[in-house]
């Protein structure tokens, strides 16, 4: 029986990915593949839009959820949704007979896996007890535990794990840190325990290991605020996520003159109007966006943090031709359920990611 293991390394920089910091990683990537200069997501680049694209095969105009500051307040309508309104690979699993797991160390409803068989944290709830990191979230280990639990299901065509330690590192420390380093090797040993737990059927295994996003050091410049930019009075509303920020545009304004005019902003790297409302704005790197609280030490949600890690491995005749698709071309995170959705016999529906088998 064919399987299909999608393990998402939140925050995990691909920079970090090489033979002395990541071995087992690397190895994967020589007896499988690897995008070299990392897979792509889009702006903002943080935890919610991303893992959205990935489980959906959709982009964030489609799946609707452009943010993830929705964790600290509630968001209006023009800045997006909270859950995605498209189906998820985990329905369309379900709903062709495939059973599936999620074991996440971030679930909160962001990583949309209610239609998983097993799922852990059970219904989103952290049990008592669980090692926690200092944001709160479960450890890589209690993640672990359930996955390798998960491995011994044959019955499982579908296996989600999600690993968070290296973003709590790279948030509180920056991601370059002595601390961001160890959490990586660390979370490769962890990867290792995982490609060990699969050996045995690895003739049937498809491995695809991603992150979410990468991260960067903030600078010293000032915060980026939109708000006190605004002359003419085009925009009333602006959403920080890092290095992005939504902008809500008034009805009437040419969406191209005022998304010339925030591109003009001292330290705006890159401005899309989305809509005749939103329009998204990029900083240029190290530059932050104004906000009621900043990460101690790195951030994400700029272009330059828009590169994710993108792997693949597994004895599985599917293996060869994703590693030379991605190999060739940097896949975006709403590409890989489009390529395991085929593997496992699924129909996702329309999508706007590509299938990297062709």
């Amino acid at each position: 029986m064919t399987r299909v293991v999608l393990l998402a390394l939140d925050g995990f920089p691909n920079r970090a990915v090489s033979a002395d910091l990541t071995p087992r990683m690397w190895d994967l990537v020589q007896r499988g593949g690897r995008a070299p200069a990392g897979g792509t997501t889009d702006l903002p680049s943080s935890t919610d839009p991303g893992f959205c694209s990935l489980l959906t095969g959709c982009r964030p105009p489609t799946h609707g959820v452009r943010t993830t500051s929705w964790r600290y307040a509630r968001l209006p309508a023009w800045a997006g949704v909270e859950t995605p309104r498209v189906p998820t690979i985990f329905d369309a699993c379900r709903a062709a007979g495939v059973r599936t797991a999620a074991m996440v160390g971030d679930d909160r409803g962001l990583l949309c896996t209610e239609s998983a068989d097993l799922r852990w944290p059970p219904d989103g709830v952290i049990p008592p007890g669980t090692p926690l990191d200092a944001h709160g979230y479960p450890m890589n280990a209690a993640v672990l535990a359930h996955l390798m639990a998960a491995f011994n299901d044959a019955s499982l065509g579908l296996v989600f794990g999600h690993l968070n330690e290296a973003d709590t590192m790279g948030h509180d420390h920056g991601p370059e840190s002595g601390a961001a380093r160890s959490c990586y090797r660390a979370t490769d040993r962890v990867v290792g325990d995982v490609l060990e737990a699969l050996a045995p059927r690895w003739a049937e295994t498809v491995v695809v290991v991603v992150s979410d996003h990468d991260m960067q050091s903030r600078n010293s410049s000032e915060p980026i605020d939109p708000m006190t930019s605004n002359a003419r009075g085009w925009w009333d509303a602006c959403i920080p996520d890092g290095g992005a920020a939504l902008v809500h545009l008034l009805p009437g304004v040419d969406p191209r003159t005022a998304g010339e005019a925030l591109e003009r902003i001292d330290g705006v790297e890159t401005c899309v109007t989305s809509n005749d409302s939103l329009a998204i704005l990029g900083a240029k790197p190290g530059r932050i966006f104004a906000a009621p609280r900043y990460p101690a030490g790195g951030f994400h949600g700029a272009p330059l943090t828009a590169r994710t890690v993108a792997l693949v491995g597994g004895g599985h005749p599917a293996v060869r031709p994703i590693a030379d698709a991605i190999g060739s071309r940097r896949p975006h995170l709403a590409d890989w359920a489009p390529t395991i959705a085929p593997i496992l016999g699924i129909d996702l529906g329309r999508v706007d990611g590509v299938n990297l088998l062709g």
